[in-house]
């Protein structure tokens, strides 16, 4: 499960993502469309997920994504986009971010992004051999 931050977009984009991340077995720790209250989410978190909306503009995510590494330098960032380019991946990469998610995405990219839901299961005891039916054991 991972503890997830959403900062940007609108209240309505923001409310389907927490429905989708929810649904899957993610924790949302705060959402919010004011930078300062994300930050602060930040700080008291667990290595949280910092799901952001490149669309933001005050500030920018440029400007957002060093403020909230600095925040919390265990932040896993994703950044939701409109648009991928060489120049934007490389630009993303250089500030800290994780992965880079583009709009309209596929549900399974974004959760990729995110990061896993659970710890991998233990492994199972392994049963005992199924009876043949003789008594003698063989």
């Amino acid at each position: 499960m991972a503890n997830i931050v959403i900062v940007g977009g609108t209240e309505e984009a923001q409310l389907i993502l927490r429905g989708l991340l929810r649904l899957h077995q993610h924790r949302i720790i705060g959402g919010s469309v004011s930078p300062a209250a994300a930050l602060d989410q930040l700080r008291q978190a667990n290595n949280p997920v910092l799901l952001l909306d490149a669309d933001m503009t005050r500030p920018s995510w440029t400007d957002f994504v060093p403020q909230a590494r600095q925040a919390n330098p265990a932040t896993h960032v994703v950044l939701l986009t409109p648009t991928r380019s060489v120049r934007l991946d490389a630009q993303a990469r250089s500030l800290g971010v994780a992965a880079l998610v583009r709009r309209p995405f596929a549900i399974q990219e974004l959760l990729t992004a995110v990061g896993p839901t659970s710890a991998p299961p233990a492994s199972a005891p392994s049963a005992p051999p199924p009876s043949t039916g003789d008594p003698s054991g063989g």
